[in-house]
């Protein structure tokens, strides 16, 4: 062949197409995965941690009024802080019920609702009706703690689907 033909033959050399954007090396895209893993975890822990606040605030006033009562004894002045963290608590988990005006078998009723058994109509509950006010009231102290505790595990599920606002 000569010069001149060999020079008609010749083309232009083309570059390369650029690689797409999302073709980045493996290294890359195990650190984007990695950072994508952790960011999501963070959120869920973060999202468990604000959910599950209302029930760790009212575990630990619930375990305050305990150690108090071990302190000071005293049934009556027991009987009433419990009194007054049932109807928080109740407040928290169920704000759209309307628990404010609830006073003796009624909210005996509402607290047997919740907890799914009549403890509190018929059993030990019974003080946290009407008989609160009562000099002489006859209370266990250790299984009105428990009952609180028990009623406490009934409505965690609804303290925990409430949002925090």
């Amino acid at each position: 062949m000569t010069h001149e033909e060999l020079l008609v033959e010749l083309r232009d050399i083309s570059p390369p197409l650029e690689p797409a954007w999302w073709l980045l090396a493996p290294g890359y895209t195990m650190l984007l995965s990695l950072g994508a893993i952790a960011i999501g975890l963070l959120w869920y822990l973060l999202y468990r941690r604000r959910t599950q606040r209302r029930l760790r605030l009212a575990r630990a006033e619930l375990y305050s009024i305990s150690s108090r009562h071990r302190h000071n004894r005293d049934p009556q002045h027991l009987s009433l802080e419990l009194s007054r963290w049932l109807k928080q608590v109740a407040l928290l988990a169920y704000p759209e019920r309307g628990l404010e005006g609830l006073t003796g078998v009624k909210w005996l009723a509402f607290l047997d609702e919740t907890l799914g058994d009549d403890k509190f109509s018929r059993g030990e509950g019974r003080v946290f009706g009407d008989a609160i006010y009562q000099r002489q009231a006859p209370m266990d102290a250790a299984s009105l703690l428990e009952l609180c505790e028990s009623w406490l595990d009934a409505i965690a599920p609804e303290l925990l689907r409430r949002r925090l606002d």
